[in-house]
């Protein structure tokens, strides 16, 4: 009886450390996120060499773009685990083409959210600075991509 109660306890223990464990990488993730923003929008005002009032106006807007993109993201995400879940299912063609359908919505409204936050930004930027930030965009995620793959490389190269 005492046996069984001690492990109930070391289990209970266990899963409550998992649980820990997880919010505080998912925390960890989330700071990591926020650090990379702040870079994100340090560099692009650097590169574009915004007065004050300018790159207030950018950042909010970027923000606004950033929230919108990663939460059509999560949402073809979702769509997709539901197809996934749909060809487990061996639903019929209608079902995959209508979760099909709502990813290539979401992927469109991604598309269409960049569209306006460029077409906002000439309201208050120059043809030569929105170039410059579509540049800033490209190498600037070009850099992240290239960084994180060698952080995962030296990783790997730890164990």
């Amino acid at each position: 009886m005492m046996i069984r109660i001690s492990s109930l306890l070391i289990f209970l223990l266990l899963i409550s450390q998992a649980d820990v464990f997880t919010q505080q990488r998912h925390q960890r993730m989330q700071e990591g996120r926020e650090r990379l923003e702040t870079l994100r929008q340090v560099r692009m005002i650097e590169a574009l060499d915004l007065d004050e009032e300018t790159a207030a106006r950018l950042t909010v807007l970027h923000k606004e773009l950033q929230t919108n993109i990663r939460e059509l993201h999560r949402d073809i995400e979702k769509l997709h685990d539901e197809l996934e879940a749909t060809l487990e299912e061996e639903k019929p063609d209608a079902v995959l083409n209508e979760i099909r359908s709502r990813i290539e919505e979401k992927r469109d409204s991604i598309h269409t959210n960049r569209i306006d936050f460029y077409s906002d930004a000439e309201e208050f930027l120059t043809a030569r600075q929105i170039a410059r930030l579509m540049v800033f965009e490209r190498n600037f995620n070009r850099d992240i991509r290239q960084y994180m793959r060698e952080a995962q490389r030296e990783r790997r190269r730890g164990r």
